[in-house]
């Protein structure tokens, strides 16, 4: 395979395609100031896409925020149990998730994506029957999610994949910034969604929502096509010589023989594994930092949902506020810090600032980071790569698990006080190591 060299590809790729489209090299940003919806406006099946992914991530986060509670509740007030029973769902993606992305770039991926939604369908709903039956245990709860994290791992990074073959490249950045917002909404609207129907009917309609959710996915993923999945014949060839292991070793190679792929690829490692447990943490974060209840840790992802949120708007209509490279490096760093101020926090207030911060700064480093990744790989090789840029969800458990034993043995507070001290270690050492990030655009 010819590799672009590590800097040069993006921007080659971009002066290549505006060559294609016989874009002129300066383009009228003013035009493009407005055009918040434009991957909806100009892609009709992105539009059945966005809206499944709509249901889907408020499936998710209902699950996310449910879950916690519900085992926090029968097991005690075990915050290792709070913790873990949610991590686990990441799981199995350090087994299976790369082996999901050898099946995304061989086989139909909206076939794939319909066949995980289902599964997760029914799996939400047995377990819905289980809790209203009053028959739940603890067991119930780590097994439910660790099934669903099988669906989990192979819906990932097919679903990232999809963005790519339903919009025009043209639209692939607003299309990310969208996708995200699908995110960071529902992040808002699913815990919301979550804490009324806890407080008001009991755990298992949350279940039962859940399962439904997941379904209006799945009937809005059958019409929808992929009129921009491109095939190769070399990666046929080679993956019809090497079968399942040698498509893996392809997209493997692709990303460490990239230099800028590579370390993309490592920075969204610890982005993940210092950000994602802290929602897995609120409601352990809430009872005793806040000394609070369900109410609040729901106020508490839905602000995190406003800040990602009101990031997504921004960046779908203005665009970033500086080169994709350097707002990945800065977010780490600001995300890095707002951890740290809630480990000193004790103040409802200044713990919901800080949420905001994180859910800005998370969103802007997610949607930077995929950009530049999906603008340049090949279209054979997006399931491969995107399910390596997934694979540090499985490092979500060990971190989530570590801060949750942190936590019974001293408190909530010191286990993020040294988690964000880590974090903020890193992003400075990575702003300084890789000076060819920052001038990625």
């Amino acid at each position: 395979m010819t590799l672009l060299p590590p800097t040069e590809s993006f921007r080659q790729k971009s002066d290549s395609d505006r060559a294609t489209k016989g874009e002129p090299d300066s383009i009228d940003k003013t035009n493009r100031r407005l055009k918040t919806f434009a991957a909806l406006q100009n892609n009709r099946d992105y539009r059945f896409l966005w809206v499944g992914n709509l249901a889907a991530n408020s499936a998710q986060w209902l699950q996310i925020f449910t879950i916690g509670w519900l085992v926090f509740s029968i097991s005690g007030g075990s915050a290792l149990h709070s913790v873990a029973v949610a991590g686990i769902r990441s799981l199995p993606i350090l087994a299976i998730g790369p082996w999901a992305g050898v099946l995304a770039d061989r086989l139909d991926r909206r076939k794939l994506a319909i066949a995980s939604q289902s599964s997760l369908a029914v799996l939400a709903a047995i377990f819905a029957l289980v809790v209203a039956a009053g028959l739940v245990e603890v067991w119930h709860a780590y097994t439910y999610m660790a099934l669903a994290g099988i669906g989990f791992a192979i819906k990932q990074p097919v679903r990232q994949a999809l963005v790519a073959n339903t919009v025009q490249r043209s639209d692939l950045a607003n299309a990310m910034a969208l996708n995200a917002m699908s995110v960071t909404s529902m992040r808002l609207a699913g815990p919301l969604l979550g804490g009324i129907l806890i407080t008001t009917l009991g755990f298992k309609w949350n279940f039962f929502f859940e399962a439904g959710l997941y379904i209006v996915m799945v009937l809005l993923l059958i019409p929808m096509r992929t009129p921009y999945r491109e095939s190769s014949a070399r990666s046929t060839k080679t993956s019809h010589r090497g079968g399942l292991t040698g498509s893996l070793m392809e997209g493997l190679r692709y990303i460490f023989e990239n230099a800028v792929m590579r370390r993309l690829t490592v920075v969204n490692f610890v982005r993940t594994a210092v950000f994602m447990p802290l929602v897995l943490l609120l409601p352990v974060y809430t009872e005793q930092a806040l000394g609070a209840g369900v109410g609040t840790g729901s106020i508490m992802i839905a602000v995190m949902g406003v800040g990602g949120f009101t990031a997504t708007i921004i960046m779908a209509t203005w665009g970033f506020f500086a080169k994709k490279g350097a707002v990945v490096l800065i977010t780490l760093i600001t995300g890095s810090m707002a951890i740290l101020v809630l480990g000193f926090s004790h103040w409802i207030w200044l713990s919901l600032a800080m949420m905001v911060v994180m859910g800005f700064s998370q969103t802007h480093f997610i949607v930077s980071n995929q950009t530049l990744i999906q603008s340049v790989v090949p279209d054979d090789l997006r399931g491969r790569v995107s399910s390596v840029w997934h694979y540090e969800s499985g490092l979500i458990p060990l971190a989530a698990v570590a801060i949750g034993y942190t936590a019974d043995q001293v408190n909530i507070n010191i286990a993020l006080i040294s988690v964000g001290i880590g974090a903020l270690a890193l992003g400075v050492f990575f702003a300084i190591r890789y000076q060819d990030i920052w001038s990625l655009d």
